[in-house]
C-alpha cells in the first residue's frame, strides 16, 4: 500500500535570526575543534556549505573560503532557513511506522500536489515598549499577517505598524518599521551528474528564509536631539517620526508592576531614557528586533495539514568562536518530556566527556568577560556576616574585602591571593578566571581537585534558579554573590544559572568522584579514562 502524508513539521521548529545592516547574509559556519596542538580541545570556527538565493527563487550550494561577519561597517545578518518536512504512512497505520522525510516537490506530485497547496502566515511583533510600560497598545507587528503561497518566490517585506485599534498608535498612519522580509525558495530538481557539494544536500526541499531587519532604531522627533545623558542623538532624524503621545515616551517604565513587582523594568539596562533624574523617564526608541510565529499549511484535496516554527530575533552581539555553557538546547532539554531518562542514559566515560564539555564551554565564556567590571558592578557589597571569613585572605590585593569575590568572601579559596590592579595585570580577577577555568576545562584536573575538596563544586555552584536572601531587594536586584557563574543574569534578570538537568548531571559525576586511599597511591598513577587516552593520541599524532 503507498504511503500518504500523515503530518507535516516544520525543521528546525525554532531558529534564530541576528540583526545586520549588509545586504549579504551570514554564510554558514561550524564550531571544531583546534588541530594547533599548543590551543589543543579549543573550540574554533569554520566554513561551511551554504545557500546562495539566485534571482529566480531557486538556491545554490558553495563553500566559502572565510568566514566573514561584516562588509565594512556593516554586519551581516544571520538569516534562518526553515524546511518543511513530511511524517509518511499508510493509510491507517500506527503512528510508529511512519518515517519522517524533508517534504519536496516530487513528494507533493506523489500526493497529487503542487507548490501552490502550501501557504506561509508570518506574524512578525515587538513588544518590547509594551512590555515596559504596560500598555498593550505599544505592540507593533504585521497587522495583519503576511501571508506568502507556496509558489510565491519573491521577497515579501515584514512592515511592522499600530494595532488599529490603538487610539494614539506608535507608528503613525502611513509609516512603518521594517522588519525583514522571508522568502519561499524555488524547489529544484537534484543534479543527476555528481557535484561538489555533499549529497546529503537536496535542493528540491520546501524551505522558507527569513531575513530580520537591519539593527535600526526608531523613536520619536524629540530622540532626533541631543539629550543630558547623551551628546549623541538616540536615533537618525529620517527614523524619528514615532508619536510621542502613544505613551512610550517619558514613561517610567513600571511594567512589572502589574505582575506583583515594584521598582522599574529588569533589566534595567534596556532602553534609553531622557536623563536619571526623575525615575529614568523614555526617550520613547524602539528598535526592529521581534518575535515571528510561521504557521504552515498544506491542502490536499479535503484534508488539511498545518504547522509551525518560531524565530528569536536578536542583535548582533555575541562571540561566535565562544559557546555558552547554558543554551536554548540546554534549556528546552531542561523541559522536554523525557528529561530524566535521558540523563539517567549519560553514564561512565559519557557522562565524563559531557562534565569535560560544560567546563569547556564555561571556559569559553569566561575567556569574554571582564569579571573585574562585573563584581565592581554587580557584586554584593557588603555580604552579610553568614558569608563572610574572620578574617581577609593574607597578601590579597582585591579591593573592598566584605565585597563578594573579596578576600573575606567564605567561598574564595584562601590558598590563592589576586593581585592588585597594576599596568602589568589590569585585569587581576579576570586573568585568573581565564587560567582557573582553562586548567579544570581538562577533567582530569577537575577531578583531582575535588578529590582533595568533595565538597567544593556543590558550595560553588549556584543550584538551578537559586538565589539568596538580599540578592533581590527592589534597589539591589542586579547585586549577586560569587557563586559560579558569578555577577551574571539570566533574561528574568534573576541570577543566572545552569539548567535543572546540568546541575543535576554535574552533581551526579561530582558525588562519585572519590579522593584516591593510601593504597591506590602506592600503586601507580591511575589508568587514563578513555577522554583523556583519546586527547593523548590525538596530541601525539600531531607530533609525528
Amino acid at each position: 500500500m503507498a504511503k500518504i502524508i500523515q503530518e507535516i513539521f516544520c525543521e528546525p521548529s525554532i531558529v534564530i535570526a541576528r540583526l545586520g545592516g549588509s545586504s549579504t547574509p551570514m554564510a554558514a559556519y561550524k564550531w571544531t575543534v583546534s588541530a594547533d596542538p599548543r590551543n589543543e580541545d579549543d573550540t574554533i570556527i569554520e566554513p561551511d556549505w551554504s545557500f546562495d538565493i539566485l534571482t529566480d527563487g531557486s538556491i545554490r550550494p558553495v563553500m566559502p573560503d572565510e568566514v566573514r561577519f561584516r562588509d565594512g561597517a556593516l554586519i551581516r545578518p544571520i538569516c534562518p532557513f526553515i524546511e518543511v518536512w513530511a511524517r509518511f504512512g499508510e493509510a491507517g497505520s500506527d503512528p510508529s511506522t511512519w518515517s519522517e522525510a524533508p517534504l519536496t516537490e516530487a513528494a507533493l506530485r506523489d500526493v497529487g500536489a503542487d507548490r501552490s497547496a502550501l501557504r506561509f502566515v508570518v506574524d512578525a511583533r515587538n513588544a518590547k515598549a509594551a512590555r515596559r510600560a504596560a500598555k498593550d497598545e505599544l505592540v507593533f507587528g504585521t497587522s495583519p499577517p503576511v501571508v506568502v503561497a507556496g509558489n510565491q518566490h519573491d521577497p515579501v517585506a515584514l512592515p511592522a505598524t499600530s494595532p488599529a485599534t490603538a487610539d494614539e498608535p506608535l507608528i503613525p498612519d502611513g509609516r512603518s518599521i521594517p522588519l525583514g522580509f522571508v522568502q519561499v525558495v524555488r524547489p529544484q530538481p537534484n543534479p543527476t551528474t555528481p557535484q561538489a557539494w555533499p549529497s546529503t544536500i537536496d535542493l528540491d526541499v520546501i524551505r522558507l528564509r527569513f531575513t530580520p531587519g537591519r539593527g535600526e532604531f526608531y523613536g520619536p522627533p524629540q530622540a532626533a536631539q541631543p539629550t543630558s545623558e547623551s551628546p549623541v542623538p538616540a536615533v537618525k532624524p529620517e527614523n524619528a517620526f514615532l508619536n510621542a503621545k502613544a505613551g512610550w515616551f517619558s514613561s517610567r517604565a513600571e511594567g512589572p508592576k502589574r505582575l506583583g513587582r515594584s521598582g522599574l523594568i529588569e533589566p534595567q539596562d534596556t532602553y534609553d531614557f531622557l536623563s536619571a533624574a526623575g525615575g529614568a523617564p523614555s526617550l520613547g526608541v524602539v528598535d526592529d528586533t521581534c518575535d515571528a510565529r510561521i504557521d504552515v499549511t498544506l491542502r490536499l484535496g479535503g484534508s488539511g495539514f498545518s504547522a509551525h516554527a518560531n524565530v528569536l530575533v536578536g542583535p548582533p552581539d555575541f562571540g561566535p568562536d565562544r559557546r555558552p555553557f547554558l543554551s536554548l538546547a540546554d534549556e528546552l532539554n531542561d523541559r522536554s518530556a523525557d528529561a530524566d531518562a535521558r540523563s539517567a542514559a549519560i553514564t561512565g566515560d559519557d557522562l565524563e566527556r559531557w562534565v569535560q564539555d560544560l567546563f569547556q564551554r564555561a571556559y569559553e565564556t569566561v575567556s569574554l568577560m571582564n569579571v573585574d567590571h562585573w563584581r565592581e558592578a554587580h557584586g554584593r557589597d557588603p555580604l552579610p556576616d553568614s558569608q563572610l571569613a574572620p578574617t581577609a585572605i593574607v597578601g590579597d590585593g582585591l579591593s573592598s574585602p566584605e565585597k563578594a569575590m573579596g578576600g573575606r568572601d567564605q567561598l574564595r579559596d584562601r590558598s590563592v591571593q589576586i593581585p592588585a590592579v597594576s599596568s602589568n595585570t589590569p585585569l587581576p580577577l579576570a586573568q585568573r578566571a581565564r587560567e582557573r577555568h582553562r586548567t579544570i576545562a581538562d577533567v582530569e584536573n577537575l577531578a583531582t581537585l575535588l578529590a582533595a575538596n568533595p565538597t567544593r563544586l556543590r558550595a560553588l555552584v549556584r543550584g538551578p534558579f537559586e538565589h539568596e536572601p538580599g540578592e533581590f531587594a527592589p534597589d539591589r536586584q542586579e547585586w549577586t554573590s560569587m557563586k559560579m557563574p558569578p555577577f551574571m543574569r539570566g533574561s528574568n534578570a534573576n541570577p543566572l544559572t545552569l539548567s535543572a538537568w546540568q546541575y543535576d548531571l554535574l552533581m551526579r559525576w561530582a558525588d562519585a568522584v572519590r579522593k584516591p586511599g593510601p593504597s591506590a597511591a602506592m600503586q601507580g598513577p591511575a589508568p587514563l579514562s578513555a577522554a583523556a587516552a583519546a586527547r593523548r593520541a590525538v596530541v601525539l599524532s600531531h607530533l609525528k
